[in-house]
């Protein structure tokens, strides 16, 4: 495919939604999609989902991104998601680019090509994506002709398996770093003549861009030795969105044409978490904890409903429960969803005291399933990796759960993790049935279902236990068959995270720039939409691991030092890697760490005096004392913290 391709005509591309599946994922026309004249825009973005359309659309962060970005009269982005296999047989066989949905302009054609790093497992996508947009696959072979292939998210956190083919990362929160790169974008490349020159201005004026084509990794044997920087080139620091009340969220979202994996509105409560559970990647990524009030949740939520009419609302945050407005925006709208029959949702909750009045306040809409996440079944393994929850207030939530006419318990359990033996395993079993048993002994009648999912853990990048070795395949296939075989009760299903999954994720997500090779053999070997149980090509990555001869025996399978450098050491992300290794430490010890809601600091990177300003005006905390803790943190810290923290306004 020749790279500048021609914009396919109206009628090519009705021949090609007559020969694929689903056509509905590439017709665009859907409501509140943007469009803009090309002649008076000054870039023009391509927001890039690497997998399906409808596993792309309800992404929250894609949304705000397109939001955010078309805010600005002088920028347009437009949205395209990875072809499913039946358009790239289409697309290849007819010379036909991929395309935008809004204006079907080849990605080839614009000025930056932006892609969401929301799962490892979606890495092979991004390759298709740049090859039937009739881009260069590796960074090093473009010139100024080309996009900008950037990327974000919760991959950024490693960015080196992606290395080879991304130009640039954004670390941190996207909202104003998208609109302050295009800005600095404008203006540079005017005034550049080579790609790498423009690079670099643009690394020097946004702090928050990684740049790896000016870092050179430096090898001994199957570890990373150092990481070497470009003269004059700093490492790159996360931006973050300060306030949250005020942070950009669309009312009026695109709204899909054709069913997708969660057709909800999705309205973040509460960015970051204070429960310092050592398992969890984005409880360290998202610090420090930011909200939005419950006047703001509500008013967003009804305008959203307004615009689009979806009946179901998601008030979605790594911890929900923790939010001290929670009950107050439940009570809120409650009424409202009654009335108009929408469905309220609190996914993936933290097992607290809180859990027993949530189904009260969310039964009145139309009634589903609850989710809550223990993570593990067991006080001992709790302890390892900071889990602070009672048993007591999870039989509580259930038997409310069952009272107020929810039919199914979904439960979230992790198996192998540091430190776990076969009675943390039996316990996930003794739980789940406990769950199960609490609808008989309350009175409850007719069928009711636990769901209990399990996955593998996966030592991830900037967590405690990132120095740790993953569970091996014929282990992790032991535990596997031991809670099956124990199973007794039929309405407690078990849904097991496929074994290959879990290893190629962890593989990805802590390799270093020599997985880059390993990625695209498996795309040449056929490797697609990974994250797809039914698709997920294990014999092609198992022959881009001889091949390469990188793989997961030299990532996830071997043993790490506390001293070995990471491939991500050069990159601040705002936790510190002493408060990590320190945590790892505590870990082996089973001892706890207090979360940092109120009165406690653990010294983990994040300032201070930030947190403690973030808190103190929220208004969320009436009985906070602000000097008080200031004057603990400096007692704990040993450092100077000012009297009177303030929050950067220009961030």
């Amino acid at each position: 495919m020749p790279p500048f391709s021609p914009t396919p005509t109206q009628q090519d591309w009705s021949a090609m939604l007559e020969s694929v599946l689903k056509p509905g994922r590439y017709a665009g026309g859907e409501v509140h999609a943007v469009e803009k004249d090309p002649g008076e825009v000054h870039l023009r973005w391509a927001l890039l989902y690497p997998d399906a359309y409808e596993i792309g659309m309800p992404h929250q962060g894609l949304r705000i991104l397109y939001h955010c970005i078309n805010g600005e009269p002088n920028l347009w982005a437009e949205r395209c998601f990875t072809p499913w296999l039946d358009m790239e047989k289409q697309l290849r066989s007819r010379g036909i680019p991929l395309c935008t949905l809004e204006s079907r302009t080849p990605l080839a054609s614009l000025d930056v090509l932006g892609f969401t790093l929301q799962t490892e497992l979606s890495y092979t996508n991004i390759l298709t994506c740049l090859d039937l947009g009739g881009i260069p696959l590796l960074a090093s072979e473009r010139n100024l002709e080309h996009p900008l292939v950037v990327a974000g998210g919760a991959g950024t956190l490693n960015p080196e398996p992606l290395a080879d083919f991304v130009d640039l990362f954004f670390l941190g929160d996207g909202e104003e770093a998208c609109v302050a790169f295009s800005k600095a974008l404008i203006e540079e490349k005017q005034r550049h003549r080579s790609r790498k020159d423009l690079l670099r201005a643009l690394v020097e004026r946004c702090s928050f861009l990684y740049a790896p084509c000016f870092w050179e990794p430096e090898f001994d044997g199957p570890r990373l030795a150092k990481m070497n920087a470009s003269d004059g080139v700093r490492p790159p620091v996360r931006t973050l969105v300060y306030d949250l009340e005020n942070a950009p969220y669309p009312v009026n979202p695109v709204v899909a044409n054709m069913r997708t994996i969660h057709d909800r509105i999705s309205l973040e409560i509460m960015r970051g978490c204070v429960q310092s559970c050592r398992f969890c990647q984005a409880g360290y990524e998202k610090r420090p904890q930011r909200f939005r009030s419950a006047e703001k949740v509500i008013q967003l939520v009804k305008e959203t409903y307004r615009n689009t009419g979806i009946h179901e609302v998601g008030l979605t945050s790594l911890s929900s429960s923790d939010h001290p407005g929670l009950l107050k925006i439940l009570d809120g709208l409650r009424p409202w969803a009654k009335k108009n029959r929408v469905s309220l949702s609190v996914p993936s909750l933290r097992v607290s005291e809180q859990v027993v009045e949530l189904p009260k306040r969310i039964a009145d809409g139309r009634v589903g399933s609850i989710t809550l996440a223990p993570e593990v079944a067991t006080n001992r393994l709790r302890k390892i990796i900071n889990k602070n929850i009672l048993d007591e207030d999870l039989y509580q939530g259930a038997a409310e759960a069952w009272r107020r006419g929810f039919n199914n318990i979904k439960l979230y359990f992790m198996m192998g993790l540091p430190g776990e033996e076969l009675s943390d395993l039996d316990g996930i079993l003794d739980m789940s049935e406990k769950c199960s048993r609490i609808r008989k002994e309350i009175g409850i009648k007719g069928n009711g279902s636990i769901q209990a999912a399990i996955s593998t853990f996966i030592p991830k990048p900037l967590t405690p236990f990132q120095w740790d070795t993953q569970v091996r395949p014929e282990e992790a296939e032991e535990k596997r068959q031991r809670l099956l075989q124990r199973r007794k009760m039929r309405s407690v299903r078990f849904k097991f995270q496929r074994h290959e999954e879990s290893w190629l994720e962890g593989f990805l997500s802590r390799g270093d720039r020599r997985t880059g090779s390993t990625i695209l053999a498996a795309w040449n070997a056929g490797a697609r939409f990974d994250a797809w149980e039914e698709k997920l090509n294990w014999g092609a990555w198992e022959k881009a691991f001889l091949e390469t001869g990188y793989g997961p025996e030299q990532v996830s399978w071997r043993e790490r030092s506390m001293t070995e450098v990471l491939p991500w050491d050069h990159l601040d992300h705002g936790v510190s890697r002493t408060y990590l290794e320190e945590e790892h430490r505590r870990a082996q010890t089973s001892e706890g760490t207090p979360h940092c809601q109120e009165e406690t600091c653990s010294n983990c990177g994040i300032p201070p005096t930030l947190c403690v300003d973030l808190k103190a005006t929220s208004g969320l905390f009436p009985k906070f004392d602000k000097a008080n803790i200031v004057a603990k943190a400096q007692k704990r810290l040993l450092i100077n913290i000012p009297t009177n923290p303030e929050v950067p306004a220009n961030h």
